[in-house]
């Protein structure tokens, strides 16, 4: 016969979650199980024509509150389960464990986020292309893509925005067209651009400290260079694009669920620590924590950049911190040589308490 209602389990689920304000139906349960975010009831069989009965699993049911807490109306499905990878909403501490979602959960989700969720510039780039009806235009395309991109990063700045160093954002106009034309170059190649205008954004891009007339020899000098590159049939400046959709879906496939969740304790680590070192540095009492932080962070590019790009989450744990964790985990995981991997590895190790490294780095 089929079953009308919700099994005994998830009824007594439904209860427990209502007498904590969350309310929840057997359709959500469902919904969640389908896509992995919670897992389905074991079932046991009683033998001799008495049927079964169903029980939850070990932790389907602070899944089931978390997913409760988070979720929305008009919100995927897929985002709530991020949200909760990146942080328990029951607590919204990076310093507790990560909840224990289910691999295909955190899988599905993943595998959205590259499809769906990823607003950076090249995805947004990449989704642009791929609807474009006509591929002749491209340079207009991406151009177009780009400078809306940045304009809006640069009139509508996140909170955080002060912990990213301002070579990493527009910061006026001609900023904004600048990164449009880095774009695509990124894209289409450097002689898209030309070495005359290369030149110019990298000579812009200076310590600001420098004069006019440093920044002007600066910029010659670099045309001279990029200009004899361009006539040699070299790329005048070799800027690298991340995978596309499909090749970095491959390669979340190929990753052991084990070094996701590494990674994702690795960036958790580092956001707290790192949030914790750019508001105290300096200051009495945190002279430790200082110097381990800031000889991590300068010990490469790759350290000082994941430091500055982790420590936002730990303040924006109940709003956007979930996108910056899946993008972060995206961008480390397609690392093919390793660079970032290694450096997340290190930094985490070095700023981490000795207390907590068994949780998060070993």
């Amino acid at each position: 016969m089929a079953r009308t209602g919700p099994s005994a389990a998830d009824a007594t689920l439904i209860a427990a979650l209502k007498l904590k304000g969350l309310s929840v139906s057997v359709a959500q349960l469902e919904r969640w199980r389908t896509v992995g975010a919670v897992p389905r009831n074991s079932r046991t069989h009683l033998g001799r024509g008495r049927g079964s009965r169903s029980d939850l699993s070990d932790n389907g049911r602070e899944l089931a509150e978390a997913m409760a807490m988070v979720g929305r109306r008009g919100r995927s499905v897929h985002e709530a389960v991020l949200r909760i990878f990146t942080v328990d909403p029951r607590k919204l501490d990076l310093f507790e464990p990560c909840l224990r979602v289910p691999e295909k959960g955190i899988r599905s989700a993943l595998e959205w986020f590259v499809k769906h969720g990823d607003q950076s510039i090249d995805r947004r780039v990449e989704r642009a292309l791929k609807r474009a009806k006509n591929q002749e235009h491209k340079a207009e395309i991406i151009s177009h893509v780009a400078a809306q991109h940045f304009r809006n990063a640069y009139l509508y700045p996140p909170p955080t925005a002060e912990h990213a160093p301002p070579i990493w954002r527009a910061t006026n106009e001609q900023s904004i067209q600048n990164l449009a034309a880095l774009t695509i170059g990124n894209f289409l190649g450097s002689d898209e651009v030309g070495a005359q205008k290369l030149a110019e954004i990298m000579a812009e891009a200076g310590p600001s400290s420098a004069t006019d007339e440093e920044r002007e020899a600066f910029r010659s000098t670099l045309e001279s260079i990029l200009t004899a590159y361009e006539l040699e049939g070299r790329d005048a400046l070799q800027l690298s694009a991340p995978p596309g959709m499909e090749e970095a879906i491959d390669r979340l496939k190929e990753t052991e669920i084990k070094r996701i969740c590494e990674i994702r304790n690795r960036i958790a680590i580092v956001a707290q620590m790192g949030y914790m070192y750019l508001n105290v540095r300096g200051s009495p009492g945190f002279e430790d924590l200082t110097k381990r932080a800031l000889e991590a962070s300068t010990e490469s590019f790759e350290a000082n950049m994941l430091l500055y790009a982790c420590a936002p989450i730990a303040e924006t744990l109940d709003t956007s911190a979930w996108h910056r964790m899946s993008a972060l985990i995206i961008m480390i995981l397609m690392d093919v040589d390793l660079g970032y991997c290694d450096a997340l590895e290190k930094l985490a190790t070095a700023i981490t308490p000795e207390r907590l490294k068994h949780r998060f780095v070993e």
